[in-house]
Protein backbone atom coordinates (compact mmCIF):
# COMPACT_ATOMS: atom_id res chain seq x y z
CA UNK A 1 0.00 0.00 0.00
CA UNK A 2 1.49 3.33 -1.04
CA UNK A 3 1.23 6.49 1.02
CA UNK A 4 -1.16 7.96 -1.55
CA UNK A 5 -3.90 5.48 -0.62
CA UNK A 6 -4.03 6.39 3.11
CA UNK A 7 -4.01 10.07 2.14
CA UNK A 8 -6.97 9.52 -0.17
CA UNK A 9 -8.84 7.59 2.51
CA UNK A 10 -8.15 10.36 5.03
CA UNK A 11 -9.34 12.99 2.56
CA UNK A 12 -12.57 11.10 1.90
CA UNK A 13 -13.20 10.59 5.62
CA UNK A 14 -12.63 14.29 6.35
CA UNK A 15 -15.01 15.22 3.53
CA UNK A 16 -17.68 12.86 4.88
CA UNK A 17 -17.28 14.29 8.39
CA UNK A 18 -17.73 17.77 6.93
CA UNK A 19 -20.92 16.72 5.16
CA UNK A 20 -22.51 15.07 8.19
CA UNK A 21 -21.25 17.80 10.54
CA UNK A 22 -24.74 19.13 11.48
CA UNK A 23 -25.90 15.64 12.46
CA UNK A 24 -22.75 15.09 14.51
CA UNK A 25 -23.35 18.40 16.29
CA UNK A 26 -26.99 17.58 16.99
CA UNK A 27 -26.19 14.28 18.69
CA UNK A 28 -22.85 15.46 20.06
CA UNK A 29 -24.44 18.25 22.09
CA UNK A 30 -26.42 15.65 24.04
CA UNK A 31 -23.12 14.26 25.33
CA UNK A 32 -20.49 17.01 25.11
CA UNK A 33 -20.38 20.71 25.92
CA UNK A 34 -20.41 23.30 23.09
CA UNK A 35 -16.77 24.05 23.90
CA UNK A 36 -15.72 20.45 23.22
CA UNK A 37 -17.74 20.40 19.97
CA UNK A 38 -16.08 23.67 18.89
CA UNK A 39 -12.62 22.27 19.57
CA UNK A 40 -13.52 19.19 17.53
CA UNK A 41 -14.72 21.40 14.67
CA UNK A 42 -11.48 23.39 14.69
CA UNK A 43 -9.45 20.17 14.63
CA UNK A 44 -11.54 18.90 11.69
CA UNK A 45 -11.06 22.11 9.71
CA UNK A 46 -7.33 22.25 10.40
CA UNK A 47 -6.93 18.60 9.39
CA UNK A 48 -8.74 19.50 6.17
CA UNK A 49 -6.27 22.35 5.67
CA UNK A 50 -3.36 19.97 6.25
CA UNK A 51 -4.86 17.51 3.76
CA UNK A 52 -5.04 20.23 1.10
CA UNK A 53 -1.49 21.33 1.89
CA UNK A 54 -0.18 17.77 1.48
CA UNK A 55 -1.80 17.74 -1.96
CA UNK A 56 -0.06 21.07 -2.67
CA UNK A 57 -3.45 22.77 -2.99
CA UNK A 58 -2.37 25.82 -1.08
CA UNK A 59 -5.34 27.98 -2.03
CA UNK A 60 -7.96 25.65 -0.45
CA UNK A 61 -5.59 25.05 2.47
CA UNK A 62 -5.40 28.79 3.14
CA UNK A 63 -9.18 29.10 2.94
CA UNK A 64 -9.60 26.26 5.43
CA UNK A 65 -7.23 28.01 7.83
CA UNK A 66 -9.20 31.24 7.37
CA UNK A 67 -12.43 29.40 8.19
CA UNK A 68 -10.80 27.99 11.35
CA UNK A 69 -9.72 31.48 12.41
CA UNK A 70 -13.23 32.89 11.87
CA UNK A 71 -14.85 30.02 13.78
CA UNK A 72 -12.34 30.37 16.62
CA UNK A 73 -12.95 34.12 16.80
CA UNK A 74 -16.71 33.53 16.92
CA UNK A 75 -16.21 30.97 19.64
CA UNK A 76 -14.77 33.65 21.91
CA UNK A 77 -18.22 35.26 22.01
CA UNK A 78 -20.30 32.07 22.00
CA UNK A 79 -19.24 28.49 21.35
CA UNK A 80 -22.77 27.45 20.41
CA UNK A 81 -23.26 30.28 17.91
CA UNK A 82 -19.85 29.58 16.35
CA UNK A 83 -20.79 25.91 15.98
CA UNK A 84 -24.10 26.74 14.31
CA UNK A 85 -22.55 29.36 12.03
CA UNK A 86 -20.06 26.96 10.45
CA UNK A 87 -22.38 26.08 7.51
CA UNK A 88 -22.88 29.82 6.92
CA UNK A 89 -19.14 30.39 6.75
CA UNK A 90 -18.71 27.47 4.36
CA UNK A 91 -21.40 28.80 1.99
CA UNK A 92 -19.96 32.31 2.10
CA UNK A 93 -16.47 30.95 1.44
CA UNK A 94 -17.66 28.93 -1.55
CA UNK A 95 -19.54 31.94 -2.88
CA UNK A 96 -16.44 34.08 -2.47
CA UNK A 97 -14.28 31.56 -4.33
CA UNK A 98 -16.74 31.37 -7.22
CA UNK A 99 -17.03 35.16 -7.29
CA UNK A 100 -13.27 35.70 -7.41
CA UNK A 101 -12.97 33.39 -10.43
CA UNK A 102 -15.38 35.64 -12.36
CA UNK A 103 -12.56 38.19 -12.49
CA UNK A 104 -10.10 35.69 -13.92
CA UNK A 105 -9.79 34.29 -17.41
CA UNK A 106 -11.76 31.18 -16.51
CA UNK A 107 -14.68 31.17 -14.02
CA UNK A 108 -15.04 28.19 -11.70
CA UNK A 109 -17.64 26.28 -13.72
CA UNK A 110 -15.57 26.64 -16.88
CA UNK A 111 -12.55 25.23 -15.07
CA UNK A 112 -14.60 22.25 -13.93
CA UNK A 113 -16.11 21.78 -17.39
CA UNK A 114 -12.68 21.75 -19.04
CA UNK A 115 -11.64 18.82 -16.88
CA UNK A 116 -14.05 16.73 -18.94
CA UNK A 117 -14.01 18.69 -22.19
CA UNK A 118 -10.82 20.75 -22.65
CA UNK A 119 -12.00 22.38 -25.90
CA UNK A 120 -15.04 24.54 -25.22
CA UNK A 121 -16.60 26.71 -27.91
CA UNK A 122 -17.56 30.36 -27.38
CA UNK A 123 -21.16 29.47 -26.48
CA UNK A 124 -20.05 26.99 -23.80
CA UNK A 125 -17.60 29.49 -22.32
CA UNK A 126 -20.35 32.12 -22.06
CA UNK A 127 -22.73 29.55 -20.57
CA UNK A 128 -20.27 28.44 -17.89
CA UNK A 129 -19.78 32.07 -16.85
CA UNK A 130 -23.55 32.48 -16.42
CA UNK A 131 -23.75 29.19 -14.53
CA UNK A 132 -20.97 30.34 -12.21
CA UNK A 133 -23.16 33.37 -11.36
CA UNK A 134 -26.09 31.03 -10.68
CA UNK A 135 -23.99 29.07 -8.18
CA UNK A 136 -22.88 32.32 -6.54
CA UNK A 137 -26.55 33.24 -6.11
CA UNK A 138 -27.26 29.81 -4.66
CA UNK A 139 -24.44 30.05 -2.11
CA UNK A 140 -25.65 33.52 -1.09
CA UNK A 141 -29.23 32.29 -0.63
CA UNK A 142 -28.05 29.20 1.22
CA UNK A 143 -25.93 31.35 3.53
CA UNK A 144 -28.94 33.55 4.33
CA UNK A 145 -31.15 30.57 5.16
CA UNK A 146 -28.37 28.95 7.19
CA UNK A 147 -27.94 32.23 9.08
CA UNK A 148 -31.64 32.25 9.95
CA UNK A 149 -31.47 28.66 11.19
CA UNK A 150 -28.37 29.48 13.26
CA UNK A 151 -29.93 32.52 14.93
CA UNK A 152 -33.63 31.73 15.27
CA UNK A 153 -34.42 28.09 14.54
CA UNK A 154 -34.35 25.13 16.90
CA UNK A 155 -31.49 22.64 16.78
CA UNK A 156 -33.81 20.21 15.01
CA UNK A 157 -34.59 22.65 12.20
CA UNK A 158 -30.94 23.77 12.01
CA UNK A 159 -29.84 20.15 11.65
CA UNK A 160 -32.56 19.31 9.13
CA UNK A 161 -31.74 22.19 6.83
CA UNK A 162 -27.95 22.23 7.06
CA UNK A 163 -27.57 18.47 7.28
CA UNK A 164 -30.12 17.42 4.65
CA UNK A 165 -32.20 20.04 2.84
CA UNK A 166 -29.28 22.21 1.74
CA UNK A 167 -27.62 19.17 0.13
CA UNK A 168 -30.92 18.32 -1.52
CA UNK A 169 -31.03 21.82 -3.01
CA UNK A 170 -27.48 21.40 -4.28
CA UNK A 171 -28.51 18.14 -5.92
CA UNK A 172 -31.58 19.72 -7.49
CA UNK A 173 -29.50 22.54 -8.95
CA UNK A 174 -26.76 20.20 -10.11
CA UNK A 175 -29.12 17.68 -11.75
CA UNK A 176 -31.74 20.18 -12.88
CA UNK A 177 -29.14 22.23 -14.73
CA UNK A 178 -28.46 19.38 -17.16
CA UNK A 179 -31.81 19.42 -19.05
CA UNK A 180 -31.77 23.23 -19.04
CA UNK A 181 -28.30 23.19 -20.56
CA UNK A 182 -29.40 20.68 -23.22
CA UNK A 183 -32.46 22.77 -24.11
CA UNK A 184 -30.53 26.04 -24.36
CA UNK A 185 -27.77 24.40 -26.40
CA UNK A 186 -30.27 22.88 -28.82
CA UNK A 187 -32.00 26.24 -29.24
CA UNK A 188 -28.66 27.94 -29.86
CA UNK A 189 -27.69 25.34 -32.44
CA UNK A 190 -31.00 25.76 -34.27
CA UNK A 191 -30.53 29.53 -34.44
CA UNK A 192 -26.95 29.29 -35.67
CA UNK A 193 -27.60 26.35 -38.00
CA UNK A 194 -25.05 24.12 -36.29
CA UNK A 195 -27.48 21.22 -36.38
CA UNK A 196 -27.98 21.40 -40.15
CA UNK A 197 -26.28 18.55 -41.90
CA UNK A 198 -24.07 19.44 -44.81
CA UNK A 199 -24.41 17.38 -47.99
Amino acid sequence: MTWSVPKRIATILLAILGIIYPVLVYFGLTVFSPQIILIGLLILVLLRAASFALQKRYGPAGLAVLVAVIVAAGGIASELVAIRFYPVIVSLTMGMVFTVTLFTERPMVERLARLKMPDLDAYSVAYTRKLTKVWIGFFALNAMIATWTALYASMEIWTLYNGLLSYGLIGILFIGEWPVRRFLRARHDRKTGNNIETP
